[in-house]
């Protein structure tokens, strides 16, 4: 593992997936043990990405990690894409992660209700009793953070917002083959904002592709702006990120 830092953010490179997986997975359940120690129950908050496959193997295969006592929040999800439907990022994150660990509870947010102001409130609501202490999140090709494309909103003290998900961000979603066609996409999500996924004490952030190797060289090596949400890492101490060597393959050498 290569250890680096940005400005304030800590970076590990990692030579493998699973290396990845492995270290970000000790990460989170240092953190969980550290703030169980000193509470009966806590929250976090997890996200579903590509770099999460080997994380999530990491993660299902300790047994040091009291999920009885653990809450589960989302970070985004599909604007009209009831959390019940297979292309949600819920039901996937049930699949492949929740259904087998078992926490005490996970709240998704409900893309399909209305009116859309009566969610915002509910996860808001939640967001803000729940208080939690560790946030995981994936960065897409736009630089963004859950969806917030660029430009984000860093001066926001909203907790979650409607968005709309740019051209960059909807051929994303349509490579994975969630939904049948790129018209099929939604427009719209629902997200977590920059500063309701940055406030927890601990932010693990996971790239693993090699086609965002280049939006990884311009979230660490560029400015931190608006136009590329993720660079905000640079100014967060209480964050990580995790890459294995395709993606920080275009890091100048240091």
């Amino acid at each position: 593992m290569r250890h680096l830092k940005y400005n304030q953010l800590s970076v590990e490179i990692a030579a493998s997936d699973r290396e990845l997986g492995e270290a970000a997975a000790a990460d989170l359940a240092n953190v969980i043990s550290e703030e169980l120690a000193k509470k009966d129950e806590i929250a976090i908050i997890m996200a579903l990405g590509a770099a999460q496959d080997a994380f999530y193997t990491a993660i299902k295969a300790r047994s040091d990690i009291e999920w009885s006592r653990i809450t589960v929040l989302h970070v985004d999800t599909y604007m009209g894409v009831a959390e019940s439907r297979e292309e949600s990022g819920a039901s996937r994150m049930r699949k492949h992660l929740l259904d087998e660990v078992k926490p005490k509870a996970f709240f998704p947010m409900r893309g399909d209700h209305e009116p859309v102001e009566e969610e915002l409130a509910r996860y808001t609501k939640l967001y803000n009793e729940l208080d939690p202490v560790l946030c995981v999140v994936g960065i897409g090709n736009s630089g963004h953070l859950a969806f917030n494309d660029p430009p984000a909103d860093f001066d926001t003290r909203d907790i979650i917002r409607v968005v709309f998900l740019d051209e960059t961000t909807r051929k994303q979603i349509d490579s994975r083959g969630y939904f049948k066609s790129y018209e099929e996409v939604p427009r719209y999500g629902l997200s977590l904002t920059m500063h309701a996924l940055l406030k927890p004490k601990r932010v693990l952030a996971l790239v693993h592709d090699e086609n965002k190797a280049g939006v990884i060289k311009q979230i660490l090596e560029g400015p931190v702006t608006f136009m590329c949400p993720a660079s905000l890492l640079q100014q967060s101490p209480n964050a990580v990120l995790y890459l294995n060597e395709p993606a920080a393959s275009q890091l100048s050498p240091r």
